[in-house]
């Protein structure tokens, strides 16, 4: 099936096959930790953030020292072994959109207003997928746990009821939707050039710019 990929990695022609983005390892420290208990995991939470705050002040941060995300993460992997075991995993498989309007949307939201090296980055793809049934997930309850956490870490419980929602396939008030596949695929159409009409388009119109926590 056609689907479509953003991706600041991928080159066109390139397969993107199940951990491409090493993903799980980031979040396996996490998942250790909280397979002993929930004091060991805070603690391994509480020292990535204290090692995140210092790379940040030699600018060598970004999304791979974010704790939170990892954090979160691994508590929504630990969800779906308990509860769901036949949804995809979000650390191994990868993301899609059927609707270009998602991707735009995303694009808009993330990085219309970001500088412009570091739109140009991110590159938009057509993909043929191996896959006639991929998990449909909205991906604001992801988002919501993010800001959730970010907020207030001293709780678990907020971050699993939105797993729980997010792998039942449940729907936010505003749902993006996002495919989730562990198939093989290939990007076969560079699509680029349309999120830079989107940014451009942002840019003019001054308008507010709010956060998703791209996976």
């Amino acid at each position: 099936m056609k689907v479509y990929h953003m991706s600041d990695t991928l080159a066109l022609g390139a397969a993107l096959t199940p951990g491409y983005t090493v993903h799980l390892d980031l979040a396996r420290p996490f998942l250790r930790a909280l397979a002993r208990s929930e004091d060991c995991f805070f603690g391994a939470f509480q020292a990535a953030r204290f090692l995140g705050e210092g790379l940040a002040r030699l600018g060598t941060s970004g999304m791979e020292t974010d704790a939170v995300k990892w954090a979160v993460e691994a508590v929504f992997e630990d969800v779906r072994r308990r509860e769901f075991p036949q949804s995809v995993c979000r650390l191994t498989g990868n993301y899609y959109f059927r609707e270009l309007a998602f991707c735009r949307e995303l694009f808009r939201e993330d990085w219309g207003r970001a500088p412009a090296a570091e739109r140009a980055r991110i590159r938009l793809f057509e993909v043929e997928l191996e896959d006639s049934a991929p998990d449909c997930r909205d991906m604001r309850w992801f988002d919501a746990a993010y800001d959730g956490f970010w907020e207030a870490d001293d709780d678990l419980e907020p971050v699993r009821e939105k797993a729980r929602r997010y792998f039942a396939g449940a729907a936010t008030d505003r749902p993006v939707w996002e495919l989730l596949s562990g198939c093989p695929a290939v990007a076969c159409r560079d699509l680029t050039p349309l999120l830079a009409a989107e940014a451009a388009e942002e840019k003019g119109s001054g308008g507010e710019q709010t956060n998703i926590c791209f996976t």
